[in-house]
């Protein structure tokens, strides 16, 4: 059988294979979703009972010439530096970018793959590169948002600092002038005084 035909019968057995899980995620709390064999003594998931959770066994697995195969054919490789991609082999094997990856790297791996026409086993590059992209512009959106507000608002502290000065300035301006009239209308009510006084004096004859 050629190996497209057996991909195909893949994909259609694939549909029909169950999910193996532990039989108890559903109802013990903290029990991941994954696959252990069932070890109890009375299991009737190990005893394989009727009604219960299937085993994994030979009759699920795929055929010998496609098993580990992506959905286009090829073997794929984990990528995470320039150097992976340059040892990969594009006629036998496909790129699966590593997860662990940030945004800057993957797209530099992304349009390496694309320049050099190698098959992405993830999807398609071009969109892949597209949402990366636009997530970087929203970012830098984003990023020029805040320092415009951040700029808005050093210009606005500085502002009223200015004119908290100059009100401190204008303040200690009146203080002065208000000092000055004060000591002025006490030295014309001490003349007032003084003058009064002297009317007052009767003068020797």
């Amino acid at each position: 059988m050629a190996k497209t035909e057996l991909q195909e019968l893949r994909k259609k057995t694939s549909k029909r294979k169950p999910t193996f899980v532990v039989k108890e995620w559903k109802f013990g709390h903290g029990v991941k979703r994954r696959w252990r064999f069932p070890r109890g003594k009375h299991s009737p998931v190990r005893q394989m009972h009727k009604g219960k959770p299937v085993l994994p066994g030979p009759g699920y697995g795929s055929a010998k010439e496609v098993y580990g195969l992506d959905k286009h054919g090829l073997l794929p490789r984990l990528i995470k530096t320039v150097e992976d991609l340059a040892n990969l082999n594009p006629a036998e094997e496909s790129a699966l970018i590593s997860g662990k990856l940030g945004n800057k790297k993957r797209l530099e791996l992304l349009s390496l793959v694309q320049e050099k026409n190698i098959t992405l086993s993830q999807g398609d590059t071009s969109s892949l590169l597209s949402k990366i992209k636009s997530a970087f512009d929203i970012r830098k959106k984003s990023k020029q948002e805040r320092l415009s507000v951040r700029s808005k608002k050093e210009e606005e502290k500085i502002k009223n600092a200015a004119e908290k000065e100059k009100k401190a300035a204008q303040e200690k301006k009146n203080e002065d002038a208000s000092v000055e009239e004060k000591v002025q209308q006490e030295g014309e009510k001490q003349k007032e005084q003084k003058s009064a006084a002297e009317k007052t004096i009767i003068k020797p004859q």
